[in-house]
């Protein structure tokens, strides 16, 4: 069973119509769209609509096998990276003691630092990654996710490792376009604190990859970090009034100011 076959499951059964059952929280196009299985819903707008119907998340995913839920959990967690969400990484942190070191770790690559963990924490964190240079889509959330767990020059040769295999990376697909968008903003992040003579080849690459939608917040974060290092304080005020009205106060936040 999908998530758009549960929802239109319990619509059913609640006698609602999809404009009732969407609340406003998506449009009834789009979740109509999501029910027949052509469209993914995030996960946040999902718990909206069903905090809308007073509809239990532990019975909306009681029906999904372990392997599911642990699939939403991992997207909500990949959504809070790409957001750097560390309100709701932090609550991870708390409420989950085992994945503490691990989320840490996560909450410092945000910070654009190299966190502080011991080196056999550290090693046992890397160890799940599997080959990282094999740059495939876990891969590079790994990268993203983990940065916090190598040093500049580490992430030099890992960063000019995706830099020589870019051929290999399938732009054209979405969920790696994010990913890989991912990484390139949280390295320029830490090229800006650590060498800013390198931030200027991140900030060519992440504006040379292709205009897809999912990304051009990405880019405009490039253009932000363009913008500070050529003391234009102008493009600076345009970018951070974007950034206020769609809401992305999380980025604003972790950007660095003049």
């Amino acid at each position: 069973m999908t998530i758009g076959e549960r929802l239109r499951e319990i619509r059913d059964s609640m006698n609602l119509t999809q404009t009732e059952m969407c609340a406003g929280v998506v449009t009834e196009s789009f979740y109509s769209r999501v029910e027949n299985g052509k469209s993914e819903i995030n996960i946040d707008d999902l718990l909206a609509i069903l905090k809308n119907n007073h509809i239990s998340v532990r019975d909306f995913f009681g029906v999904f096998d372990q392997t599911m839920k642990q699939n939403i959990q991992y997207h909500r967690f990949l959504l809070a990276i790409n957001n750097h969400d560390k309100t709701w990484l932090e609550k991870e942190k708390a409420d989950n003691p085992i994945l503490k070191s691990e989320l840490t770790a996560v909450i410092a690559s945000l910070d654009n630092k190299k966190v502080n963990l011991s080196i056999e924490e550290r090693k046992k964190i890397k160890s799940n990654f599997g080959k990282l240079g094999q740059w495939n889509e876990s891969a590079l959330w790994n990268l993203a996710a983990f940065m916090s767990l190598y040093d500049t020059n580490e992430l030099n040769v890992l960063v000019t490792d995706i830099y020589e295999d870019e051929d290999a990376i399938n732009l054209n697909n979405s969920s790696m376009l994010v990913a890989l968008a991912n990484v390139m903003v949280n390295y320029l992040g830490r090229l800006y604190q650590e060498d800013i003579g390198a931030a200027f080849q991140t900030m060519q690459f992440i504006k040379k990859l292709p205009n897809n939608p999912v990304i051009m917040f990405h880019k405009l974060v490039a253009t932000y970090y363009q913008a500070l290092l050529d003391h234009d304080q102008k493009r600076l005020n345009l970018i951070t009034k974007v950034l206020q009205k769609d809401g992305y106060d999380n980025y604003l936040a972790w950007l660095p100011k003049r």
